[in-house]
């Protein structure tokens, strides 16, 4: 005998379901002597019952064929029929589906209008793609669940015209004239519904069905008497049963609204009663419970609730979803997790729901299932915007999505123009992928929608004024202060813009009237502490971060900019002081000044005062201090490393882990210790580990490389790293992977240079990368190209500098001089640097400043034969 998995059924208002399976549970037995008579027998009775709308005595009996005669398949889909005759389409599913793989043509069908009841349209349209219905009575219903799936899909045009078709060639068929109703109704064509009601009506004997579309049809039209009067005779027309029908609950709860709205209260109570005796009420009250608990903000309350309202109702879904959702929220990943996932129908289930689950699955790691369950969603309601959102963000984090991100995203886009945070979302997705000019693309089109939007207007300004396109930024610039002058943000940006563009007085101006008028507001203070810096205005810029700091002590960044600031005019031991003045000034920032005192004596190595002063914190929920306790615990554990004390750095690794178990850094501090320790193979292991609980990264991949590189030598850790750069395009791997590549296929340099420049056009290091190679192949004029760039953005690149000088050093002698000057002076102990500058000197015939710029470089590097020979040419030439 063929056995279904048990599953959680559905949510409190399909009362029915529960019901029916407490009174009549299904047989788990098989009885290897079926008695068919027996069984015809029983299934006499039960269409005898059913007659009689006698449904519990109808399924009991049919439940009885099924034990006499379990492998009758005929059996099971009658059942099956009677399940979806009293509204239980899930628990018809559920019986059906464990049959589908041996008997899909006797199921099918009606698994797939069991499907396409529930609103699951495309396991409807799925299951119906298997069969092959061949006769006319098949092909009818076949018809009938497509086009039902096309409208609860939402075509609803497109099920119209199908419909339509079916009721030409079938015009008594209820369930065709229902669909076309229930497709007007949708497309707001109301009174188009009445008119082919009555139309139907006319030609037909009366049906309930009918008429309580044709009552809803009056009810949306505000025509509240007719859709009394139309309710009122679909009420007396239902078939009395042993089962609250669905169509009697749709027929009283829309009269009652009627009823209310025409104010007959006292006609109205009387439905509702009827309502609420079958209704499950204690469901209902228990959940209302909940929810209050959750609007209060008492989680452990709601959670309480609802465990035991499962423990009453374990089958009840929305219960268990409500609970996961919570629970994840509240930190209980492992329970929310299971209940969400166990619960979910990507088809189905409401979309904060799926969002709530998706969340969950990506916060435990599994961002694969996570996507697979949007696949599924947004393939059943691909017009849901939420889900699509979702989907589109999710799938551009997932390496080999990242088109169907954009695809999701753009559709999106395309259904509500005017969410300029989508474009948003891609636009920083091309920033990524360093493609600027498609980011602007989205970022104009954004501003142009809604140059309200300060996230995403802030973003324009700033990729703009990164490309270089200044008259553009400009413009934006502009336009902000001339639409919404009065606007404290717009203010801000137009002044942030200018601050860029080189105009720092304009900027300074706005900002200080900003200030003063709106002192509540923290941004401005920033921005302009930020100018009175730069204008060497420092102790006005100081006082006004820490005024900035006080608006909201629970943002650290402004008290820390203040600090780095403080500290260039005075020494360690005066910061730690003036921190200390600061929180007897102002109290509220006292967890603030002692962090940043602990995270100070960290970088001066003081790390027994460093813990001893975040130890007054310990029972803070401050992720700023966590940060700071971890930062403490990465110096502890080196300093035991440095002291091979390796019992007490793994101890602090534990810690490490155990207060942020989701940091690789800390993850991999193990492996990292085991690797001093010369225990490599014990270091793979450790790593090992991290993957499996972490997944692969790019810090994992470098670590290996780097085990390997020590266990097995170089040309292992340049096969294994050259491999995952060739699987992944992972750019990061790169300049590691280059510098394995140099000794062990230094053929392949050139290649990696280019293609990672190809990848990251925009990328410095792949510039500075590709242009050393050039260097080393006698292509100085293609190499001195890439320098330029790298100085265009980073005018003090000291490599850049150093480098592009000695191109230029015959052909453009006074640039080179500029050049390399300019580097000696930012590293005036490079030997390098002073090499170059010192040869530059000496092309130019400036013997004796040459001979002591080359004579400092060989002393800071006495075994360099170049330097050496660059020093005697130069004596020779004095």
């Amino acid at each position: 005998m063929m056995t279904r998995k048990t599953t959680l059924k559905s949510l409190p208002g399909l009362v029915l379901a529960s019901s029916l399976l407490l009174v009549f549970p299904l047989f788990t037995g098989c009885n290897n002597n079926p008695d068919s008579s027996e069984a015809l027998s029983h299934l006499s009775r039960a269409e005898t019952y059913s007659e009689q709308g006698q449904f519990r005595s109808a399924l009991l009996e049919i439940k009885n064929a099924i034990q006499k005669d379990p492998d009758n398949v005929e059996h099971i889909v009658r059942l099956a029929d009677l399940y979806l005759q009293v509204g239980a389409a899930k628990e018809a599913a559920e019986l059906l589906e464990p049959w589908m793989q041996e008997q899909p043509e006797a199921v099918g069908l009606t698994l797939a209008r069991a499907y396409v009841e529930q609103g699951k349209h495309l396991s409807a349209t799925e299951t119906l793609a298997l069969q092959s219905p061949d006769s006319p009575e098949d092909q009818l219903e076949a018809a009938l669940i497509r086009a039902e799936a096309l409208r609860k899909s939402g075509e609803a045009s497109e099920a119209l015209a199908l419909y339509n078709e079916l009721l030409t060639s079938n015009p008594e068929n209820i369930r065709a004239v229902e669909g076309i109703l229930l497709a007007q109704i949708n497309l707001g064509r109301n009174a188009q519904a009445t008119e082919t009601a009555d139309e139907w009506l006319a030609k037909n004997q009366p049906a309930p069905e009918v008429l309580y579309l044709k009552g809803l049809a009056h009810y949306r039209l505000n025509q509240l008497d007719q859709a009394s009067n139309t309710l009122t005779d679909a009420v007396g027309l239902i078939p009395t049963s042993d089962i609250f029908l669905p169509i009697r609950r749709n027929v009283l709860s829309t009269l009652s609204k009627v009823l209310t709205e025409k104010g007959q209260m006292t006609d109205a109570q009387i439905y509702n009663r009827i309502l609420a005796e079958n209704q499950n009420s204690d469901a209902r009250e228990q959940g209302q419970a909940a929810i209050a608990a959750i609007k209060d903000g008492n989680f452990e309350e709601a959670k309480t609730i609802l465990r035991d309202a499962l423990k009453l109702d374990p089958e009840n879904e929305q219960m268990a979803m409500l609970l996961g959702a919570v629970s994840a929220g509240t930190g209980e990943l492992e329970e929310g997790a299971q209940l969400l996932t166990e619960n979910l129908d990507p088809e189905t289930t409401p979309t904060q729901f799926i969002r709530a689950a998706t969340m969950v699955q990506i916060d435990t790691g599994d961002r694969e299932a996570a996507l697979k369950t949007l696949d599924r969603a947004i393939k059943a309601r691909p017009n849901d915007n939420e889900l699509l959102a979702m989907h589109g963000i999710l799938a551009l984090s997932l390496p080999g999505r990242e088109s169907d991100g954009v695809a999701s995203l753009s559709k999106a886009i395309s259904n509500e123009p005017e969410r300029v945070r989508f474009r948003l979302a891609l636009a920083r997705h091309y920033l990524q992928n360093n493609k600027p000019d498609q980011a602007l693309g989205q970022l104009r089109m954004a501003f142009t929608t809604n140059p309200a939007d300060w996230a995403t207007t802030s973003t324009y300004l700033n990729v703009l004024i990164q490309q270089g396109e200044k008259q553009e930024a400009g413009e934006i610039r502009d336009s902000l202060l001339n639409g919404y002058g009065d606007q404290p943000r717009a203010i801000l940006l137009a002044s942030l813009a200018d601050t860029q563009l080189g105009n720092p007085d304009a900027a300074r101006t706005r900002l200080e009237k900003l200030v003063k008028e709106s002192p509540e507001l923290q941004a401005p203070k920033v921005a302009l502490a930020a100018l009175y810096a730069q204008s060497g205005q420092r102790e006005e810029a100081v006082n006004l971060l820490v005024d900035a700091a006080t608006l909201n002590p629970d943002s650290i960044r402004p008290l820390q900019q203040a600090g780095q600031i403080y500290m260039q005019d005075h020494t360690v031991a005066e910061a730690r002081n003036w921190l200390a003045s600061v929180s007897e000034e102002h109290p509220e920032l006292k967890m603030n000044t002692d962090t940043l005192i602990a995270l100070v004596a960290i970088t001066q190595g003081e790390l027994v005062e460093a813990r001893e002063t975040l130890s007054r914190w310990t029972d803070t929920d401050s992720a700023t201090v966590k940060r700071a306790y971890g930062q403490l615990l990465l110096a502890e554990a080196k300093a035991a490393v440095d002291n091979k004390n390796w019992s007490s750095a793994r101890a602090i690794a534990a810690e490490a882990i155990t207060l942020e178990p989701e940091n690789l850094g800390f993850a991999l501090l193990p492996v990292g210790i085991a690797q001093a320790e010369g225990k490599i193979d014990e270091a793979l292991s450790a790593l090992d580990a991290v993957e499996k609980n972490h997944g692969e990264a790019t810090a994992t991949v470098l670590t290996r490389a780097k085990l390997l590189n020590q266990q097995k030598g170089p040309k292992a850790a340049y096969d294994f790293l050259s491999e995952k750069w060739q699987a992944t395009d992972n750019i990061q791997l790169v300049p590691t992977l280059i510098q394995l590549a140099k000794a062990e296929a230094p053929g392949s340099v050139g290649g990696l240079t280019e293609r990672w420049l190809n990848e990251a056009p925009q990328n410095l290091a792949a510039h500075l990368a590709r242009a050393d190679w050039l260097m080393a192949d006698n292509q100085e004029t293609a190499a001195a190209e890439h320098y330029e760039q790298v100085l265009a953005r980073q005018p003090n690149n000291i490599a850049a500098l150093n480098n592009l000088a000695w191109v230029l050093r015959e052909k453009n002698s006074d640039r080179a001089l500029k050049l390399a000057e300019q580097a000696s002076e930012l590293a005036p102990n490079n030997p390098a640097v002073l090499d170059t500058y010192g040869w530059v000197l000496h092309l130019s015939g400036m013997h004796a400043e040459a001979k002591t710029a080359i004579e400092k470089a060989l002393a800071l590097a006495p075994d360099n034969n170049e330097i050496a020979e660059h020093l005697e040419a130069v004596r020779k030439a004095m």
